[in-house]
Formats: structure tokens, C-alpha cells, sequence
């Protein structure tokens, strides 16, 4: 899995447009602007949930980052929600344990 930070500040529409293709960098990039700058907090963190527990692990990986840039922006989350979709995340991908705590700080401290 190689990691590329960036912000890849798309719209709303190219960030759906993104979700439906399928394509895992496409997918995991989409995910990232969302959370860095989709102005639908609701949107957000759905679409989010939505692709936590998602087999890929780098798209896995990718929502959760997001959720973290999510609780930072808004500073609100369904916190249970969100807990309970990284639980399920680090069960199928123990390898995203870190990725994980760190969204799990973001959340403690800005939400």
C-alpha cells in the first residue's frame, strides 16, 4: 500500500463521480477530499462509513483518515457509529491498527 499525501481538493461532484468508478486510487483519493473538503458534514461522514469496512484496505484505510480530517473540520461525529465501524475495520484489517488510533485521537480530541 504506498501512502501519498496530498490534498486532492475536489468537488463534491467529482468526489462521487471518483466513488463510482470503482478504481481503488480513485476511490481512496475521493475519500481523502472529502474529509479535507466536503462542506456536507452528514454527507461526509456517511459516505465514510460507508467504505470503512470496505475489503480494499487501502480504501479502508482512506475512510478512516477521512473521519479524522471529518471530527477536525466539524468537530461532530455519531461518535458511536463511527466507533463501532473502526472496530469492525481493525477486526478485518489488523494491519490499520495505527491508522485507527490516530483517527480515534482526532475524534477524542476534537469532537
Amino acid at each position: 500500500m504506498n501512502i501519498h499525501y496530498h490534498d486532492p481538493d475536489m468537488s463534491h461532484e467529482e468526489a462521487v463521480s471518483s466513488l463510482a468508478a470503482g478504481d481503488e486510487r480513485k476511490v481512496a483519493t475521493a475519500l481523502i477530499s472529502i474529509g479535507l473538503n466536503e462542506k456536507n458534514s452528514a454527507w461526509a461522514q456517511e459516505t465514510c462509513l460507508e467504505h470503512i469496512s470496505h475489503d480494499n484496505q487501502a480504501i479502508a484505510s482512506a475512510a478512516i483518515v477521512a473521519v479524522g480530517h471529518i471530527a477536525r473540520r466539524f468537530r461532530t461525529l455519531d461518535t458511536a457509529k463511527v466507533s463501532a465501524a473502526m472496530h469492525q475495520a481493525g477486526q478485518k484489517h489488523p494491519s490499520l491498527s495505527g491508522v485507527i488510533s490516530s483517527a480515534r485521537d482526532d475524534i477524542e480530541i476534537f469532537t
